[in-house]
């Protein structure tokens, strides 16, 4: 579990740290949705009690959902909210318990919902820190796999609760889309990357954006050192592909 407060409620276990580069404006969306002004609103709404102060995306593996969510706290840190990021695929190292208090931090990430299924204590807690969220008038931000109509989750209490506030899908990126993102990334780093370099990373690395940017970082340090134009010869000799 990460946070971006100094004023913890409480002693947080260690060992989940925030990428540090995933910032809102840096996201890429499938199609033009209102998803990153809701969760701008949702950072700073503190006191509002107009706008939402529940937000729930759900999508498949590799759609952004948890870049989005560590985005939110790094954003949160800057303007001054105090923010959690609390990943729930890691719920066999912890105990429910750890949710007590957690209400205290003025929004409160939960990634990955769907990892509850199968657990009655963790559902039953997740159910209760929502209300305390609620009551206090604090923000939450989820994500899971389904839509909350579809959620396996078999607490029926907890199940309707993530169908509180806003609801968005995250929707995978087209191959095009994907080689405009690593073009766009690679210029806002002050490289050139041409289409076939840009197709060439997508063809012959992992596919999802966090790693794609992961290779341009390995491409901007040789690119430096060796003071050489970013070609598919050059790529292929940096990255170590055959």
């Amino acid at each position: 579990m990460s946070h971006s407060s100094q004023n913890t409620p409480q002693q947080l276990p260690l060992g989940v740290h925030l990428r540090s580069d995933a910032k809102l404006s840096r996201f890429v969306q499938s199609r033009q949705s209102a998803l990153i002004p809701a969760l701008k609103d949702l950072i700073n709404r503190q006191g509002d009690q107009t706008t939402e102060s529940f937000v729930y995306l759900y999508g498949h593996e590799n759609t952004g959902k948890s870049y989005l969510l560590q985005a939110v706290c790094n954003e949160a840190d800057l303007v001054g909210v105090s923010a959690i990021y609390l990943p729930l695929s890691q719920i066999n190292e912890w105990s429910e318990d750890m949710l007590e208090g957690l209400e205290q931090f003025q929004l409160i990430c939960l990634d990955d919902v769907s990892a509850v299924i199968g657990h009655s204590a963790w559902q039953e807690a997740l159910f209760h820190l929502f209300n305390r969220i609620r009551d206090i008038g604090h923000s939450l931000l989820i994500s899971g796999d389904e839509s909350p109509a579809n959620s396996h989750i078999e607490l029926q209490d907890l199940r309707s609760r993530l169908a509180w506030g806003l609801t968005f899908k995250l929707d995978p990126l087209s191959d095009d889309q994907k080689r405009e993102a690593i073009k766009q990334e690679a210029a806002a780093r002050g490289l050139v990357l041409a289409d076939e370099v840009a197709q060439y990373l997508l063809n012959h690395g992992e596919r999802d954006l966090s790693k794609q940017y992961a290779y341009l970082d390995q491409l901007d340090r040789a690119s430096l050192q060796a003071q050489r134009k970013l070609t598919i010869p050059f790529a292929k000799q940096v990255l170590g592909w055959l």
